[in-house]
């Protein structure tokens, strides 16, 4: 796959009751975000080369503050979670710097797609 200046989103639902995207970062790298009811994750997904890992987990309260400082301005379409996390990590090269980036410690959490 040819790199990219920026990630691509190459799915993206938010229309269910657990919207999810999967982007591919610069160098390759393909991650995973997941709105749910406990909380928003961002995993990176395992490769030929390299295990699944969680890179990023919040509480829903943690991950809507989030949300609302990468937010500034109304744009159409409606800025959805799920929009605004996108947009912002597509701007990002590698999962690693996602995850030095969170500054939060990773851990698994009870959800079975990040076990």
């Amino acid at each position: 796959m040819a790199k990219t200046q920026t990630g691509t989103a190459i799915s993206y639902s938010d229309d269910t009751d657990c919207p999810r995207a999967e982007v591919v970062l610069r160098n390759g790298d393909h991650i995973q975000l997941v709105l749910g009811r406990d909380g928003r994750a961002i995993r990176r997904l395992a490769s030929s080369v390299q295990p699944s890992e969680a890179l990023f987990q919040a509480s829903p309260d943690l991950a809507s503050r989030v949300c609302a400082g990468l937010f500034s301005l109304e744009t159409t379409p409606r800025p959805t979670p799920l929009r605004i996390l996108v947009a912002a990590v597509v701007q990002l090269g590698s999962a690693e710097e996602l995850k030095m980036r969170s500054g939060r410690p990773r851990h698994k959490c009870s959800d079975s797609w990040l076990e």
